[in-house]
C-alpha cells in the first residue's frame, strides 16, 4: 500500500490504484496524511473540509467519510484509521507514505553530508526528488491546507538547491544539467538555478546556450513582473560575454602577435624610406 501527496492524492495497492472520487474525501485523506501517526482533531477536518462556514451536520458527515475511507483502506493490508481521544490518526508506516519517505531521506542525506560522504548524500536526495509526481497536495483547494502544500514545496526546493551545489562540489555539474532545465520548469523565476544551469552550459562548452538562458529570464522578469535579476545573474551574464569574446586557443593568440610583429617591422621599413627621403631633399 502506497499513499501519496507528493502531487495528486493517491492510494496505490500493488500496481492498481483505488478509486477516490470526491474534492472533500481528498482533502480529509490529505488532512490525515499531513499528519500520519498523530490525532487529527475534529476542527481541523471541519476547517479543512468546509473553512468558516461549515454546515450543521459537520462532524457527522465527516465521520461517515472517514467510516468510507476506512472500507476503502480496508480491502487490502493498509494503514488503519483509528480514533485517538476526540480526533483520528492515520496508523502507517513511513516507507508507505511518500512525504515521510521524503522527510526521512533529506535527514539521511543532511547526516552524510556532515559525515563528509557526498555521493552518499547526493544518492539520498536524488531518490528523494523522484518521489515527486507534481506539486504537493495537486488538485486540493482547500484555503486550510495551504500553508501545508507550502512549506513543502520549500522543503523541495531546499533538497534541489542541497543536490546542485552538491554536484557542483563534485565536479559533476553535466550529470545535473537536464535536471536543472526540468526544475527551472516549476521555478521560472529562481535566479539560483539559472545561474547553475547557466554555468554548467558553459563548461560543457555551451556558452552561447548559457548567455540565452541568461536573456530569456531578463526578459521574463521584466515582462512578467517589471523587475531586473539580481546582481548573481547579472555577473554570470558578464561573465559568459567576456568568455565568448576571448581568443579561443593559444595557437590564436600567438597568430595575433606574429600580425603585430609583421606591422611594426612594415611600419620601421616605412620610417627608414621617409628618412632617406628627407636626407636626399635637404642635400
Amino acid at each position: 500500500m502506497e499513499l501519496s501527496f507528493l502531487g495528486p492524492i493517491t492510494i496505490r495497492s500493488d500496481i492498481t490504484e483505488l478509486p477516490l472520487s470526491g474534492d472533500r474525501n481528498r482533502s480529509l485523506l490529505a488532512a490525515l496524511l499531513l499528519d500520519a501517526n498523530r490525532p487529527v482533531p475534529m476542527d481541523r477536518f471541519i476547517d479543512v473540509l468546509w473553512g468558516e462556514q461549515p454546515p450543521r451536520t459537520a462532524r457527522q458527515q465527516v465521520q461517515n467519510r472517514l467510516g468510507k475511507l476506512r472500507s476503502l483502506l480496508g480491502q487490502t493490508r493498509a494503514p488503519q484509521i483509528s480514533r485517538v481521544g476526540g480526533g483520528y490518526a492515520l496508523e502507517v508506516g513511513e516507507h508507505q507514505v511518500d512525504g515521510l519517505r521524503f522527510r526521512e531521506l533529506c535527514a539521511q542525506a543532511e547526516h552524510a553530508h556532515q559525515l563528509g560522504q557526498l555521493d552518499r548524500a547526493a544518492g539520498y536526495l536524488h531518490t528523494a526528488l523522484g518521489l515527486w509526481r507534481g506539486t504537493a497536495l495537486q488538485g486540493i483547494d482547500s484555503p486550510a491546507l495551504r500553508c501545508d502544500a507550502v512549506r513543502w514545496e520549500e522543503s523541495r526546493l531546499k533538497a534541489i538547491e542541497t543536490l546542485v551545489e552538491l554536484e557542483f562540489s563534485r565536479g559533476r555539474h553535466g550529470a545535473i544539467t537536464a535536471d536543472l532545465h526540468t526544475w527551472l520548469r516549476g521555478y521560472p523565476y529562481h535566479e539560483g538555478l539559472h545561474c547553475r544551469l547557466a554555468e554548467a552550459l558553459h563548461l560543457g562548452s555551451r556558452t552561447g546556450e548559457a548567455i540565452m538562458l541568461l536573456h530569456q529570464l531578463k526578459m521574463r522578469l521584466a515582462g512578467e513582473l517589471g523587475i531586473s535579476p539580481g546582481a548573481a545573474v547579472q555577473e554570470m551574464h558578464l561573465r559568459l560575454v567576456g568568455a565568448s569574446t576571448e581568443p579561443d586557443t593559444p595557437r590564436q593568440s600567438k597568430q595575433a602577435v606574429e600580425a603585430l610583429r609583421r606591422a611594426l617591422t612594415e611600419t620601421t621599413q616605412s620610417l627608414m624610406v621617409l628618412s632617406s627621403a628627407l636626407e636626399l631633399l635637404s642635400k
